[in-house]
């Protein structure tokens, strides 16, 4: 079947869920159709407008009993991952988001959710295989094979990072992330050279990616062109300003070119947006007092 049938096939299924959903409702003894139906209606006007208020809370048990109530629908499930989420309770989030993945018709949706709240855990490996699934469901997505690349990255499998990125990139040239992901892994596993090529290309493709310029930056200390490593951060900063990892490396820079000040400022940045930010605290604690060594 052509993709825009499948597409067409699977809205067609959605929409006789949700008709299905509001036809049907819980039913307990002694209760008529038509108390169940106006039941479940109430719980999901309720439910949707906590939701909207920001009340994840209050709309979570709401949410529980649709879901329990119907456990083969996959969008209330969608919905229950999606509180779960909100509310910091990943081991939940990714439970609910499995369950969606066995009942929905286009299953795919749960990524990059469920791969991020495995992530979260520190489930590198589930990660992976989340996002390893979803790759399987949709071989022709780049942001199938970006997410996976990054799971890889994330459980510090480098090379596997850098095959898939390669990978991806081959299919989908003008994909930005693909190519910085590359560019990164390359960068990790041994080839500045490499590693400021792709990145420089990265940077022609998209001048307003910060994380092109970033890598850029990276791979040019790495071949000791600190001004040069400087100036790309420098961009990356204007362009982010508030970017943790750019600040990181800034100061980093700033460190291996004597400017404690420059180095200082960076560091004292990050703590501000994060104070428990133990590499830039421990960098900041060991600079010299004044503005020069």
């Amino acid at each position: 079947m052509p993709p825009h049938l499948r597409r067409f096939a699977a809205s067609v299924l959605v929409l006789a869920l949700c008709f299905w959903v509001l036809s049907e409702a819980p039913r307990q003894e002694g209760q008529g159709a038509e108390d169940g139906l106006q039941a479940s209606r109430d719980l999901q006007a309720t439910s949707q407008a906590l939701v909207a208020a920001g009340k994840f809370g209050e709309a979570l048990p709401l949410v529980r009993k649709l879901t329990e109530a119907y456990p083969g629908n996959h969008i209330y499930l969608g919905r229950l991952a999606d509180i779960h989420g909100r509310l910091g309770q990943w081991a939940e989030c990714a439970a609910a988001w499995e369950a969606y993945m066995k009942v929905s018709p286009t299953p795919w949706e749960a990524l990059p959710g469920l791969g991020d709240a495995y992530l979260k855990q520190g489930r590198t490996r589930d990660a992976v295989g989340a996002f390893a699934r979803g790759l399987e469901l949709q071989p022709d997505n780049p942001d199938a094979v970006f997410f996976l690349g990054r799971a890889f990255e994330h459980d510090g499998q480098f090379q596997k990072a850098r095959a898939t990125y390669a990978k991806g990139l081959r299919q989908h040239p003008d994909y930005t992330d693909l190519r910085v992901g590359l560019a990164r892994m390359t960068l990790f596993t041994g080839s500045a050279l490499e590693a400021q090529r792709l990145a420089e290309e990265a940077v022609r493709r998209s001048p307003a990616s910060v994380d092109a310029r970033l890598v850029l930056g990276m791979a040019l200390r790495s071949r000791g062109d600190l001004a040069g490593a400087r100036r790309e951060l420098e961009r990356a900063r204007a362009l982010s300003p508030d970017y943790l990892d750019v600040l990181q490396v800034l100061g980093g820079v700033a460190e291996q070119q004597r400017d404690v000040a420059a180095a200082r400022a960076a560091y004292g940045r990050i703590l501000q947006l994060d104070p428990g930010h133990a590499a830039a605290r421990a960098r900041l604690a060991g600079l010299p007092q004044g503005g020069q060594p």
